[in-house]
């Protein structure tokens, strides 16, 4: 023996002694979510259950967040399902099951709440109750056995547009994330931004299902003291790789790396450059953090960008993104309990690198392609011509698109767009002077479809007009030309603004 390793023989055993873990553990699970995860991981759970419709509800009570409801229409459980749904750590068999480790719905609750409220009933047999706490009475590893009576009471109540005469109902109380002020505008402040961020989320993570038409997720805010309950919002689907047209001819190309004794397909696609869509942005993230592979497990998107070693992020490769479905090759890949992150062995690595497609295209020829569309996209955008800046009257976001894809000139006035009476029918009036292309108030709420007016209001047309006008406004003369264009557009979108407006009035 040289004292740095123990045989098998080397001591005897006389004993075993079975160690719980302390019930202090629990107060340390899901340290790593966000509200925004920890949802989506409640939303795993119904996905699972086959529900149609998962609704996120904010309780608000005395101006405050009282509670958050996770309800389902799925299949429910019965009272050995929902005993085994408590117990933390037991994994989910099914294949095509979203959750994997069997903490998910534990270490979500826990991350945000200290009491977790599950309650469920199936289509026949009496409904299930079970709470636990993060800490204090019952904590640790006990489970309370709730009223079934109670329980039926509570999901017997109205849920807009489904039933819950099967499904499960999840209950955060003693919320730990949520502002503490008494000021009933910090509350709504907070819960429109948590809503907000929500459905971009949740838009995201589960894109492909909602597409699909698989589950529907909706988010309202219940006031528990006016017992009513508010506007209902569903999340659309945001999807990573909806671009309208390619940006490299051949592209998307699906390559196959040869991992061990399976074949791992990459599908590798490459945006437009210059694209100002909300599916290449993703919720405002930097572009260039969403470069690199998007890794789903039955359909469920786990990981959006970052290339996992096999390459570096830069610039020049903010315009490629590659999806892989690891469900077939789970050896390869390893999950943080949150799904919020997929590494990737280091065997796969070196596949990737060597991948390719089936016309003999190479992974990194794959990345010189993204390369070269950025390289020529940044080319295009310097050859444009100079306009002047756009003023007040257009939303911000088209500000930042109109400056990124083009040079201002510099040292000029802005071109303000609004609203006004003018003293004849003509939609658009050009007050040179004052750098104001006006636009008549008669036509405005049947341009709007009577939605509510505000100064940023008509993006489209808006943008449109500025992009035709621009150029009318610089320099000092004012040509026969000008004159002659300006008389043509006002000519013909005066009798498309009478149109919209005899349309809307019904005439």
């Amino acid at each position: 023996m040289n004292g740095t390793a123990a045989d098998d023989d080397e001591f005897r055993v006389v004993g075993v002694r079975r160690v719980p873990p302390n019930p202090g553990v629990m107060k340390a699970i899901g340290l790593h979510h966000s509200l925004e995860s920890a949802v989506a991981d409640l939303v795993d759970n119904g996905v699972d259950a086959k529900a149609s419709i998962v609704l996120i509800r904010f309780v608000l009570k005395s101006g405050r967040v009282d509670r958050v409801m996770v309800v389902d229409d799925g299949h429910g459980m019965g009272e050995q399902e929902i005993d085994d749904a408590m117990q933390l750590g037991r994994p989910k068999e099914a294949r095509e099951a979203l959750g994997h480790f069997g903490v998910g719905l534990k270490s979500a609750s826990f991350s945000q709440a200290a009491s977790l409220t599950v309650l469920s009933r199936r289509r026949s047999g009496a409904a299930q109750g079970r709470r636990m706490m993060r800490e204090g009475r019952g904590a640790g590893f006990e489970c309370e056995v709730l009223d079934p009576a109670a329980v039926e009471s509570m999901l017997d109540q109205p849920w807009p547009g489904f039933s819950t005469k099967r499904g499960t109902m999840i209950l955060w109380d003693g919320l730990r994330t949520f502002p503490e002020s008494s000021d009933p505008a910090v509350t709504t402040a907070y819960v429109e931004r948590k809503q907000s961020d929500l459905r971009h989320h949740l838009g995201l993570i589960f894109h492909r299902l909602l597409k699909g038409g698989r589950v529907r997720i909706a988010l309202d805010v219940f006031d528990a003291d006016e017992v009513e309950s508010g506007f209902v919002f569903f999340v659309d689907p945001i999807d990573p790789f909806a671009y309208t047209r390619t940006g490299a001819a051949g592209f998307p190309k699906t390559m196959t790396a040869q991992f061990r004794e399976t074949s791992v397909p990459m599908h590798c696609h490459i945006w437009p450059g210059g694209s100002d869509s909300h599916y290449f942005k993703l919720a405002g993230s930097s572009t260039e953090q969403l470069q690199g592979f998007y890794i789903y497990r039955n359909d469920r998107l786990l990981s959006a960008g970052g290339w996992g070693g096999v390459t570096v992020e830069t610039r020049a490769r903010k315009l490629a993104r590659a999806c892989i479905d690891i469900e077939d090759h789970l050896g390869g890949f390893t999950m943080t309990m949150e799904k919020a992150g997929v590494r990737m062995v280091a065997d796969l690595v070196r596949a990737i690198e060597s991948a390719y497609s089936q016309d003999g295209t190479t992974f990194a020829e794959y990345l010189g392609a993204a390369e070269n569309v950025f390289k020529q996209a940044n080319k295009r955008v310097r050859k444009r011509t100079p306009v002047l800046p756009p003023g007040k009257g257009l939303a911000p976001r088209v500000k930042k698109a109109l400056a990124r894809e083009l040079e201002f000139v510099s040292g000029e006035e802005p071109v303000d767009i609004r609203w006004q009476t003018l003293s004849h029918w003509g939609f658009v009036e050009v007050d040179r002077n004052n750098r104001v292309l006006l636009l008549n108030a008669r036509y405005r709420e049947a341009v709007l479809l009577g939605k509510t007016a505000g100064a940023n209001d008509a993006p489209l047309i808006k943008t449109l007009l500025f992009l035709l006008y621009e150029d009318i406004f610089r320099g000092m003369a004012f040509g026969a030309k000008d004159k002659d264009n300006v008389a043509l557009w006002d000519e013909i979108l005066t009798a498309a603004a009478d149109a919209e407006y005899r349309r809307f009035h019904g005439e």
